[in-house]
């Protein structure tokens, strides 16, 4: 409600007015500082995701640089026609078959330590950091991701291969032969 004043007449500023205003504003202020606060806590952080990865039940595996890079490597599948010729038959067994290259592509980080993946073949996964026992479990095991195939929804369990010790936390390109 506006104060009633005559023309040419000041109103004064009373005490509780300033004190509104001064608590206004630090209520603000600390309003402010909690959300940054909480939305600090729910970027992930690169540091979490970077590293060598293991497929649980195959033989996949995914490195996750620190320059936003992944690659995804498939041990190539034995056919029949590559399995070892019998002892008595007499022929040369065959080589091991060639792995195929590792597929390259990159990857981003998402609000609330989701994972995005983007292969070059066109392949999409997603995964969130340290919810392997799905996303409505509590806590979750940071070396531990669920990768879920954007097309199918198949999910693959990845763990981390523990880094030797005395090598760097970051690891270098695999080698192509």
């Amino acid at each position: 409600m506006a104060r009633q004043t005559q023309p040419g007449k000041r109103t004064k500023i009373s005490v509780l007015d300033v004190v509104i205003v001064i608590g206004g504003i630090v209520g603000i202020m600390a309003f402010n500082r909690m959300s940054i606060a909480r939305l600090q806590r729910s970027l992930p952080n690169d540091n979490l995701i970077v590293g060598e990865w293991m497929s649980a039940r195959g033989p996949e595996h995914l490195v996750f640089r620190a320059d936003k890079t992944v690659s995804m490597t498939v041990a190539a599948k034995p056919a029949e026609a590559n399995a070892p010729a019998a002892p008595e038959s007499g022929l040369e067994a065959p080589a091991a078959p060639e792995p195929p290259p590792p597929v390259t592509g990159k990857y981003q980080l998402a609000q609330g330590g989701k994972v995005i993946v983007h292969l070059m073949n066109g392949k999409n996964y997603t995964t969130t950091i340290g919810q392997a026992a799905g996303p409505k479990s509590p806590g979750g095991n940071p070396n531990r991701v669920d990768l879920i195939d954007s097309e199918t929804g198949g999910v693959t369990t990845f763990e981390r291969v523990p880094a030797p010790a005395g090598t760097a936390a970051t690891p270098q390109e695999p080698s192509s032969k």
